[in-house]
């Protein structure tokens, strides 16, 4: 049973006075945020969805760039979003933008890699001036975005699993993590407490944006490229000895080519990491088969690819170059 909570952008609860003999309305007045510049959150996917949500629930004006007609889905019809740590079941409407019309205190870039550059089209550099860009697309290089985007550019990574079904979106297991890399500019200013306080979200500011990288691309690789070409979700794929010991070697081969980088991978922290992926979760290069797209194979081919060829590391009779191809094959029929 679920009980269900209506927000339309309103003060959320977690900002709300707690009325005792020390409150004073001077606290209650700085609980909220004193820059009422937008914040813009450029995508039209889960993550898109669930940053959205949480930096509303934290008083922030938030601005949604998406396609067309997520634009208005997500003005008028709203989503939905369930936790597996909660019982609620929150509803949001977001104001949406086609562009980027007023100078922003944060830009956030969640738009999967195959629509990136089509996403960016609505950014004005001149515009962002120096706001902070939070880019979360997992791209290997992101250096050419700051032609875009502007010099005050920081990777971010999502470790979490969210799903986004219709106007659903679920988060499932437990509560995700954040990792922001700092960028050249980092000595002279962290902007970021402050933008994600009253957010709930656990965020970790690191300094090896490569290790980062990594951590975060080796198991999603993996998991994708498995459950993909079972079409099986990878909690299932766990389930089944034959299926779950490719695990370990796939991990082994990818360690292998983030080796070629002078990285050092926890090979038995990753592979944990992909048991314990929770039962429902799909992998969105699943859905991107069914649908004849190739957004997510090309991100993974060309980055194994691409990394293996710079660190002198074999892939081309490997386990993971033998899936990439039929997976492949799996999309042309």
């Amino acid at each position: 049973m679920f009980f269900r909570k209506d927000i339309f952008n309103a003060k959320p609860a977690s900002l709300e006075a707690e009325i005792d003999h020390e409150t004073t309305e001077e606290d209650d007045v700085k609980s909220l945020p004193s820059d009422t510049r937008p914040v813009y959150i450029i995508g039209d996917n889960a993550l898109t969805c669930y940053l959205a949500a949480k930096i509303t629930d934290a008083g922030h004006n938030v601005i949604v760039i998406a396609g067309k007609g997520n634009n208005v889905s997500l003005s008028t019809n709203g989503i939905s979003l369930k936790e597996d740590s909660s019982l609620k079941l929150s509803r949001y409407k977001f104001t949406t933008s086609f562009w980027i019309k007023e100078e922003p205190k944060l830009v956030i870039i969640t738009a999967d890699a195959g629509h990136i550059n089509s996403s960016l089209a609505a950014v004005s550099k001149t515009k962002i001036g120096g706001a902070p860009v939070l880019c979360f697309t997992p791209l290997k290089d992101i250096n050419y975005l700051e032609a875009v985007v502007g010099g005050n550019l920081f990777r971010a990574f999502f470790d979490g699993y969210l799903q986004m079904e219709n106007q659903q979106v679920f988060l499932y297991g437990r509560a995700p993590q954040i990792k922001i890399c700092k960028n050249i500019n980092w000595e002279k200013e962290n902007p970021f407490p402050e933008l994600f306080s009253y957010t709930g979200l656990n965020i970790s500011y690191e300094t090896d944006t490569s290790l980062c990288y990594w951590e975060f691309f080796a198991p999603y690789a993996v998991g994708s490229l498995l459950a993909a070409l079972n079409n099986k979700n990878l909690f299932d794929i766990t389930k089944d000895k034959q299926l779950r010991d490719q695990i370990p070697l796939l991990i082994a081969e990818t360690a292998e080519i983030a080796a070629g980088e002078g990285l050092e991978l926890n090979k038995d922290a990753l592979v944990k990491k992909l048991y314990a992926v929770p039962m429902n979760y799909r992998f969105p290069l699943q859905d991107e088969i069914n649908g004849s797209g190739c957004g997510e194979t090309n991100l993974i081919s060309s980055v194994l690819m691409n990394a293996a060829r710079s660190g002198k590391t074999r892939f081309m009779d490997s386990r993971l170059n033998k899936i990439l191809k039929q997976i492949y094959n799996l999309i042309l029929v």
